[in-house]
């Protein structure tokens, strides 16, 4: 009769455990909305994803973030996503790197947070970061910058690059200086739009010698109704300039 109680109870204290890892499996890989620092109506972000704080994740309007996106964070470190910005599937962004440290040992260096490098990353407007790209600890990927499947992103990178590779390099420029304008005009209010001189200053100094990666022929009036509806579909038929 003990034995039978005491294999009764052990079988119910299992349960219970593999009940709670349920639970916990789906509040780490199944986030609600609200669970977010900020993640508005007009973003979505497919699931299942793993997100250390989801409380410290920002996102603006109309992102689009495919399933199994992958945030190691701890406690103080945030990251920014700003609008219009597409993350690919199976992306990984890490706030908190751990430096070896003479004396302790790598299999508890993690969780002492002892000489670490801590900082946010900020993903700015209209960034597009392809499939398993990696973004390390204070990365800023600067507006209009195109990441590369299987990057990775050790430090920032200026507005409208390519960058591939490991790590990452500039490898090309999105749009020639008239189109990056002509491109910004379609989305952004004046006041937010880079100005003239910066963008000749940015060619100078670092596009020089690069190729141009993106398209600049006029659309045609079919694409111009496809892109219309698109709009329309996800909101912001209005929203842009």
């Amino acid at each position: 009769m003990l034995k039978t109680l005491s294999t009764l109870l052990s079988d119910i204290w299992f349960l219970i455990r593999k009940w709670r890892e349920l639970l916990f499996h789906l509040h780490k890989n199944y986030p609600e909305r609200k669970h977010f620092g900020a993640l508005p109506a007009h973003s979505t972000i497919a699931l299942p994803c793993h997100i250390g704080r989801k409380q410290n994740i920002f996102v603006e309007d109309f992102v689009k973030i495919r399933y199994g996106l992958t945030v190691i964070n701890a406690g103080k470190e945030s990251v920014y996503i700003k609008k219009y910005t597409v993350i690919a599937p199976d992306v990984t962004i890490i706030t908190n790197n751990h430096r070896s440290t003479v004396s302790i040992p790598q299999v508890i260096l993690g969780e002492s947070h002892i000489n670490d490098y801590s900082a946010n990353v900020t993903i700015e407007e209209d960034v597009w970061v392809g499939t398993r790209a990696t973004i390390m600890a204070g990365v800023t990927l600067g507006r209009g910058c195109i990441v590369a499947a299987n990057a990775l992103v050790t430090k920032s990178i200026p507005p409208y690059a390519l960058v591939a590779g490991i790590p990452a390099r500039i490898i090309g420029v999105k749009f020639s200086p008239s189109d990056i304008e002509r491109h910004e005009e379609t989305l952004y209010p004046p006041e937010e739009r880079m100005s003239h001189e910066d963008l000749v200053s940015l060619f100078e100094k670092v596009y020089h010698d690069k190729k141009v990666f993106g398209c600049s022929e006029p659309l045609t009036q079919e694409q111009s109704e496809k892109v219309n509806k698109l709009k329309k579909k996800r909101g912001f038929d209005n929203y842009c300039v």
